[in-house]
């Protein structure tokens, strides 16, 4: 049965190889372009420099903003589509509406939101709320299904309203992983943010295709340094809540 499901993994792993085209010496034969394009990279050019700080605090903006109001709009969401909490009436709805919307990547509704808002960084925080509500949302479902029994019964057994059950049985066990789940979500909004700007919807991705676009390969590099630069410092500081809360 293992050299079976071995075979079986090999011969798809050669069929996805040869139908993505993957080859490696295609690769190899490329590593000089892609050394001609770090070499044009260097030296940075510092007279971008604040230009692209600007625009890091503008792509923070965006993940910040969009996540605080997906992390607010996500919350009784996840109520609705918890298997032991709402009833299937209401379930099931909630977890189809959940997984189509999720399905959507955040460019693809930035897309949307410029052509419905126009340019800047309003379309990003809008594009940023649509994926990322769902996303929390699904996260906080199975958080919720997750939960130890005992403190609901306990609550329900003093008679308590649903509202109250939802208040004092299930909240403290999920509040802690909630917020674990909207720190991590902000990280992965940053980086989401910095692309927002190809399609127009503001932040440091516009000075980055700008530049590419000029042919500007300096210019290009210390926007790219400050794109790594603003996201470690995000991570660093999220992981280290995170330590804190879980």
């Amino acid at each position: 049965m293992r050299r079976a499901a071995a075979f079986v993994g090999l011969v798809v792993f050669a069929w996805l190889l040869w139908d993505t085209g993957a080859d490696p010496v295609r690769l190899v034969q490329g590593l000089p372009w892609i050394l001609d394009f770090v070499r044009r990279t260097i030296p940075p050019d510092p007279r971008v420099l604040p230009a692209a700080l600007a625009a890091a605090l503008t792509t923070v903006e965006i993940a910040l903003l969009g996540t605080a109001v997906a992390a607010a709009l996500a919350l009784p969401l996840g109520f609705l589509s918890a298997r032991n909490i709402a009833p299937g009436a209401v379930f099931y709805p909630a977890r189809v509406w959940l997984n189509f919307f999720r399905s959507v990547d955040t460019l693809v509704y930035a897309l949307v939101f410029v052509a419905a808002v126009g340019l800047g960084p309003f379309p990003g925080v809008l594009a940023v709320i649509a994926y990322t509500t769902t996303s929390l949302a699904k996260l906080y479902s199975e958080a919720i299904e997750g939960i130890e029994p005992g403190p609901v019964d306990a609550v329900r057994a003093t008679g308590a309203t649903r509202l109250q059950i939802v208040r004092y049985g299930v909240l403290p066990q999920v509040l802690p992983l909630f917020l674990s789940y909207v720190l991590y979500r902000l990280e992965t909004n940053i980086r989401a943010a910095t692309v927002l700007g190809f399609v127009g919807a503001g932040g440091i991705g516009f000075y980055l295709q700008t530049y590419l676009r000029m042919i500007d390969y300096p210019a290009a590099s210390t926007v790219l340094l400050v794109t790594v630069a603003m996201v470690m410092v995000v991570d660093g500081i999220s992981s280290r809540l995170r330590d804190r809360l879980v």
